[in-house]
């Protein structure tokens, strides 16, 4: 193991005993169920092994890689929003594949469609909202078929400057603890790693600069609209009957992508954790990377 994952995951450890010792226990602890988290947390003689979430970006495949070379990866974990590209699964399988990586997909039981028709589409007001229903419910069979399963997230401190002060190295959303082993890297130390791995990033990102693990479009740039139309002509078909569906229930709502010209508020604690990407985004920072 070289020098900087050493450090990665010697940061990521002082974080984890700080909870084993109940330091930072009242932090994340949220009624019962919560509690008993901490307690499993506390109980751990070492540094747990981490199942990791993975989208496909640079930040999650290099946390899988740190966990992988210090023999913490358990498994990778890829969430099914039901509104993905069509590439971007088989893309996560290939990699987790050629890196000889466990895979597991949790989906959600809450279609895209079924939110759309009750709320109309979201925007950045509405993010945690749509989070819930397309990743919380993947989050819950995750816990429902590994009960004492830890997370590991790609957040981190430096990704966004927008967030910057919301996201946590340490927290649990959907009664599933996470850790976040790459917390203190800079985008460039993540940048040169991920290479340095040889590592590719999805397809997506050639197209929309996204993962394209979910496509809630909550915080969508103004002109993702039309790359989607144009990259993705099958989804923007689905985007289109909805529009239809619900123009006269929510006019203000009834386009995707519709929430650009709002003030997008930074996402917080776990919610960042979990949908790293989804934003706000540093996409031309990253783009020109």
């Amino acid at each position: 193991m070289d020098a900087k994952t050493l450090t990665a995951l010697e940061e990521s450890i002082a974080h984890w005993e700080r909870i084993r010792d109940g330091k930072e226990a009242e932090r994340i602890k949220n009624g019962y169920r919560q509690q008993r988290q901490v307690e499993r947390m506390k109980s751990g003689i070492s540094y747990p092994k981490l199942y990791v979430l993975v989208s496909g970006g640079k930040d999650s495949l290099s946390t899988a890689q740190v966990l992988h070379e210090a023999g913490k990866l358990e498994a990778c974990v890829a969430l099914e929003t039901g509104i993905s590209t069509p590439d971007w699964k088989e893309f996560v399988i290939k990699v987790c594949a050629d890196r000889g990586w466990p895979l597991e997909f949790y989906s959600t039981d809450y279609t895209y469609e079924q939110f759309v028709l009750k709320y109309g589409f979201p925007g950045p007001s509405k993010h945690s909202w749509a989070m819930r229903y397309l990743k919380g419910r993947a989050i819950r069979a995750f816990r429902r078929a590994r009960p004492y399963g830890i997370l590991a997230s790609g957040v981190r401190s430096d990704e966004s400057t927008i967030r910057a002060g919301s996201v946590r190295p340490v927290g649990q959303w959907e009664g599933a603890p996470i850790l976040a082993p790459i917390f203190d890297w800079t985008t460039a130390e993540t940048w040169e790693f991920f290479r340095d791995r040889g590592f590719e990033r999805a397809p997506a990102y050639s197209t929309l600069q996204i993962s394209g693990d979910c496509l809630c479009g909550a915080y969508a740039r103004e002109d993702e609209p039309e790359s989607v139309k144009y990259w993705y002509p099958g989804i923007w078909k689905r985007f289109e009957a909805l529009k239809e569906a619900v123009k006269d229930k929510f006019p203000k709502r009834c386009d995707w992508g519709c929430g650009w010209k709002n003030k997008a508020p930074a996402k917080k604690g776990a919610e960042a954790m979990v949908c790293v990407e989804c934003a706000p985004r540093d996409l031309f920072e990253e783009t020109t990377q």
